[in-house]
């Protein structure tokens, strides 16, 4: 038995009440129509709660999308509920990857009484933010993400953090003062740097060139190296830091191997390895009203396997213990294989180096 496994539900599918220019599921559900979501079954929700605690001895159950708010507050309730009901000794925790669009007071309440982690996705400033992800409308989303994460900051004086994923873009790769600044102002208390990849449907049209995503990089860097806050820290370079310190990697994209350690369910108890491959058939691993969730997840070993496939010139490099050999599915979308060499190589290596002499390790 593992000692941890997040269990990914994705308790609408991929719906979303945006509709991000960037989003690597390209459209494949329609956008802000509630008479086309489906929410995930009570008896669904229920087997994968009950089967997970036959997969590790502590686990994070994170909700994901599409938009999970959609499924609405008594979706959560359940969640709770059910795992109130097993007999488990380890750890559990529950994590929300949210827009923030929908959080209200209720919601926040709640998430926040039954110790919730959130998180959330800014892109910086209101004008770089809007710039991509809005609504179908074309309307931006900033001030509302902002709202929402105000009013989860405002519980007992601050206790709640909320981290945002953001990506690096055409759009603000040459603003990284910009989307610091606005990052804080937004009021988010961490950050996780993501490049924008190529969608399924063959869209480049958001990725900046491979030098411009360095420079912002870098810039990005000297700004939170400056300012040398720990409350605020950014995931990418503290990965780097730990590892240069001689600890390991803190996300599934940097470990060798991280795939193993997911696995995701959408409403209709299909299961992926991640929730990156949904409603994809060829990665498809499963059904829990078919099997349980450990027979899924060792059914799907081999594939697994495949999709930690590195390439050769990454088992020998000296930079793997802070790349893990790159996203799969991103290797598998740019490169049409995962044994590919990770998109983003030539920059993390040319990063790494910058941050390793910046700190004269």
């Amino acid at each position: 038995m593992r000692e941890k496994i997040t269990v990914m539900i994705l308790p609408v599918g991929l719906s979303c009440l945006l509709d991000c220019s960037y989003c690597y599921h390209g459209g494949k559900e329609s956008f802000g129509c509630k008479s086309r979501i489906q929410i995930i079954p009570d008896y669904i929700l229920k087997k994968v709660v009950y089967d997970s605690v036959q997969l590790a001895k502590n686990i994070d159950f994170l909700s994901h999308g599409g938009e999970p708010l959609l499924a609405g507050l008594p979706y959560f309730k359940k969640l709770v509920g059910f795992q109130e009901r097993i007999d488990f000794n380890g750890i559990i925790r529950n994590i929300i990857q949210t827009n923030a669009v929908l959080l209200d007071k209720n919601k926040v309440q709640f998430f926040s009484k039954m110790g919730f982690i959130l998180s959330t996705s800014v892109d910086g400033s209101k004008r770089l933010h809007d710039a991509n992800r809005h609504f179908s409308n074309g309307g931006g989303s900033y001030n509302l993400v902002k709202l929402g994460v105000k009013l989860w900051r405002s519980v007992e004086e601050g206790k709640n953090l909320i981290g945002a994923v953001t990506l690096i873009t055409s759009t603000n790769v040459d603003y990284p003062e910009e989307v610091f600044n606005g990052l804080k102002k937004c009021g988010v208390t961490s950050c996780a740097l993501h490049f924008c990849s190529q969608n399924e449907s063959g869209s480049i049209t958001n990725i900046p060139e491979d030098f411009k995503t360095l420079d912002f990089l870098k810039k990005f860097f000297d700004l939170w190296f400056e300012k040398d806050d720990p409350k605020f820290p950014i995931r990418n370079f503290r990965n780097i830091l730990r590892v240069l310190c001689g600890g390991t990697t803190l996300d599934c994209a940097s470990t060798v191997g991280g795939c193993s350690g997911f696995i995701a369910v959408d409403q209709g108890g299909d299961v992926y390895p991640c929730h990156r491959f949904v409603g994809n058939p060829d990665f498809k691993i499963g059904n829990i009203l078919e099997k349980s969730l450990r027979e899924i997840y060792e059914d799907g070993a081999d594939l697994y396997a495949r999709i930690s496939k590195l390439h050769e010139s990454c088992s020998s490099c000296e930079f793997l213990n802070m790349c893990g050999g790159g996203c799969s599915y991103e290797k598998y979308v740019v490169c049409g294989d995962f044994g590919g060499v990770p998109p983003e190589c030539k920059i993390k290596k040319e990063l790494f180096l910058y941050i390793r002499d910046k700190v004269s390790f």
